[in-house]
């Protein structure tokens, strides 16, 4: 048949004519269809568009989803802020196709600078170290993360854009009790396909969900620091009084479940005022961590060693078998302390008088095993220093 509404049509049973108004009407059926299949192309196309944007849709998803998996399993372990940014960084990167992404944390001025900058080349990277940007309102609100994908955004957007040279970028504030701790800012030099996928509401999601994972690091961080602080000692890094009387009400518990010994030694170095008051505290300072580490050196892991203020020392012994046992540490302590350490290029000579109580033979509970061992010390001060002493010795 012509593709023509002018033809003729026949009876195909009998090769005739067909009458016109039967021709007036299938002309108007082949009309009919026509039009309907060009509705069904057209719902087709606008299915296959709707099917793309749902892909390209459930594929945000899915980077997403796979990224906090990421982060959540490489991010538990102990970090510092800066590991943390760039563990971040870097999977942001990986799996959302961005191409850069910076941390900016606040200078206490209402000003903001990079700290981690991921996909920017050295030179850039520490040129912008340096800046100090002031950030639009809009781009604090926690609850409205700021997407950009056009190419000019308003003009309260533009420094920040252009100084971070991302055309095409998501931000989301990293909101910790309250505060602004740090703004997560990544995106793309370009944005049009084919080159890359277009930024959308899922990759904001993405973003912010990460600002948030970010920010219960951070406070998990912060909460470890809190503890350090209220049970180690922040010059040396050794457990203060408050976990030296815990560790050792510990010890005692299981020494008097198994029937063992246990002992604990009170140090305190002779001559320390005298490097205090001709070389300065700096020099104290560092002598004290110099013999810190020396008497972690003279134990065992299952022991503990605490400083408990000023040039006091505190040594539990987790498990003992005898008194000599304990002599041989005892002496080995003392001989190690004793020898010089170089300040400055000066060596410098302190001593130490240790006292020592054991459990159970000198106490049943931490106060008295603490109290005995303190006096033990102060019989050796006064007695010329420089020795060992158990409790009860004269």
């Amino acid at each position: 048949m012509a593709d023509s509404d002018d033809f003729d049509l026949h009876d195909p049973a009998v090769g005739q004519p067909v009458a016109p108004e039967e021709a007036a009407e299938l002309r108007r059926e082949v009309a009919y269809l026509r039009k309907r299949t060009e509705q069904l192309a057209a719902s087709l196309v606008r299915g296959d568009t709707v099917a793309a944007a749902i892909r390209h849709e459930l594929e945000q998803k899915r980077r997403g989803f796979t990224l906090m998996g990421e982060l959540a399993a490489t991010l538990g372990q102990d970090m510092d802020h800066d590991s943390a940014f760039a563990a971040i960084s870097r999977r942001i990167n990986g799996a959302l196709n961005m191409q850069r992404t910076a941390v900016l944390v606040p200078n206490g001025d209402d000003t903001f600078s990079p700290r981690v900058l991921q996909g920017y080349d050295p030179d850039e990277g520490a040129a912008m170290q340096a800046l100090r940007l002031a950030l639009p309102g809009e781009m604090l609100d926690p609850l409205r993360p700021v997407l950009v994908t056009r190419a000019d955004p308003d003009d309260r957007l533009a420094a920040v854009r252009g100084a971070l040279g991302l055309p095409y970028l998501i931000s989301t504030p990293v909101v910790l009790n309250g505060d602004v701790v740090a703004l997560l800012v990544t995106g793309r030099l370009r944005e049009q396909r084919p080159f890359l996928p277009r930024l959308g509401a899922s990759d904001v999601e993405t973003v912010q969900a990460v600002g948030a994972h970010l920010a219960a690091v951070l406070a998990g961080q912060r909460l470890r620091e809190a503890e350090n602080l209220a049970n180690y000692d922040p010059l040396t890094g050794l457990p203060n009084l408050r976990l030296v009387t815990d560790r050792l009400r510990q010890t005692t518990t299981l020494a008097a479940r198994d029937g063992f010994r246990s002992a604990v030694m009170f140090i305190d170095l002779d001559g320390f005022k005298r490097i205090n008051d001709f070389l300065g505290h700096a020099a104290g300072d560092n002598l004290l961590r110099a013999i810190a580490g020396r008497l972690e050196a003279c134990v065992r892991k299952s022991d503990t060693v605490g400083r408990i203020g000023g040039d006091e020392f505190v040594i539990i012994l987790s498990h003992v078998d005898d008194l000599d046992g304990i002599n041989v540490v005892a002496d080995k302590v003392l001989a190690e302390v004793c020898h010089p350490v170089d300040l400055y290029g000066t060596p410098c000579h302190v001593g130490a008088s240790i006292g020592i109580a054991v459990f159970p033979d000198h106490g049943q509970d931490v106060a008295s095993l603490l109290q005995r061992a303190d006096e033990a010390m102060y019989g050796v001060k006064k007695s010329g220093k420089r020795a060992v002493r158990f409790a009860g010795e004269r």
